[in-house]
């Protein structure tokens, strides 16, 4: 009987070992039932994907906070709630309530939430790459506000009754598409000392020193579908915000 050479086998037994490691990580997918919960298992490192499994409603507080610069993560709410105790004005802001806050970091995805009820239902700080898709915020003092960083992507995302519904303040070459911000009290994109974005076949009626390319303002203005209203009349968002 022909022997096997044992470095050969050696190396056959390290790359079925690495590629099976490798195909673990990519798919390691686990569910979460409360923000403690999820932040745990965010910052854990152990796994790609942390999905939302219930609905977490009058939370008070900030939900996760992603203060240590944790990159690679994705957040996937499924469609599920994640509900605050109610936006507290602008004064508040200087200790804000946030959804999901990321501080530094990159790379990291958050996609299919409904955040209602916070002073910020993102709050991005000094973070690149990272990515929010296919939310819909409802009823935030401020939807997304983006700050510092840069080239990150915002797309296909819902904004409505908010104070500010896109705040992008000194954050450069992010991509911001298909969004659809309406019913804002103040502005629904508001853009200053900031560099390079683009905005693409985005839906809004109000600006400040924003435009989607080659138009003023934005692509679409607003309209009683475009925003997800029931027909019949908008709802009186004041009622959520104060």
């Amino acid at each position: 009987m022909r022997q096997r050479k044992p470095e050969l086998w050696a190396a056959v037994t390290f790359f079925v070992v690495a590629t099976s490691t490798a195909v673990d990580a990519a798919e390691s997918v686990v569910t979460c039932s409360s923000c403690d919960d999820c932040q745990a298992k965010l910052i854990s490192g152990s796994y790609s994907v942390v999905e939302l499994d219930v609905d977490i409603i009058d939370y008070p507080g900030s939900c996760i906070e992603l203060h240590l610069g944790e990159s690679g993560l994705t957040f996937d709410c499924a469609g599920h709630l994640i509900d605050g105790d109610g936006p507290r004005g602008e004064p508040a802001l200087d200790d804000p309530e946030q959804a999901v806050a990321m501080i530094q970091g990159s790379g990291n995805t958050v996609r299919n939430c409904t955040i209602s009820g916070f002073d910020a239902a993102f709050y991005l700080v000094n973070a690149s790459g990272m990515v929010l898709e296919n939310n819909d915020l409802i009823g935030n003092w401020v939807g997304i506000d983006l700050s510092n960083g840069g080239s990150n992507t915002i797309r296909s995302n819902i904004v409505r009754g908010s104070e500010m519904g896109i705040k992008i303040t000194n954050s450069d070459n992010n991509t911001v598409e298909s969004n659809t911000v309406c019913g804002s009290f103040l502005w629904d994109f508001y853009h200053e000392s900031s560099t390079g974005n683009v905005g693409i076949d985005n839906t809004c009626d109000s600006t400040l020193y924003w435009n989607d390319l080659a138009t003023s303002g934005c692509t679409y203005t607003c309209s009683i579908f475009s925003c997800g209203f029931e027909t019949g009349g908008f709802e009186d968002w004041s009622s959520v915000l104060y």
